[in-house]
């Protein structure tokens, strides 16, 4: 992907293309994109302050420990998972922070619609990967999963 704008990799498709887009976009991360991703470290996680009790709440924690997992992995503290998981993770938390995703997250209570059921495919396709690193941190799986 190095080149290209990683917002831009999660921009251009309909609701129908994209888990295979990311999927298939996932393929072509970059160490650098990774490096892109973490560099917005405080935009995701401004984004992510919100009540327990909210409806995304559990969307929100997911990101946390998407964005953990991810700066584990490039910190090189964490790297028992597959560059696979890595890639759709770092496209995952690009599709979280970029604000023209399908539904904008501006619009109350449908804006995280789109990203929590995008979060929620990824995680039953990857979630032993991500309850294997929760283990490994010590965190209650319940609250992510």
């Amino acid at each position: 992907m190095s080149g290209r704008n990683i917002m831009d990799s999660v921009s251009h498709f309909d609701e129908s293309g994209i888990y295979n887009e990311i999927e298939n976009e996932s393929l072509k991360i970059e160490p650098e994109d990774i490096d892109k991703i973490i560099s917005k470290e405080k935009r995701i996680l401004r984004k992510t302050k919100i009540s327990k009790a909210s409806k995304y709440s559990k969307l929100f924690f997911q990101v946390k420990l998407v964005f953990e997992l991810i700066k584990d992995y490039r910190s090189k503290l964490y790297t028992d998972i597959p560059w696979r998981t890595i890639g759709i993770l770092t496209l995952l938390i690009a599709y979280f922070i970029n604000p023209f995703d399908i539904i904008p997250d501006v619009l109350p209570v449908l804006g995280y619609t789109d990203d929590a059921l995008l979060f929620a495919a990824f995680f039953k396709s990857i979630s032993v990967d991500l309850k294997k690193y929760s283990d490994w941190k010590g965190y209650d799986t319940e609250k992510y999963f």
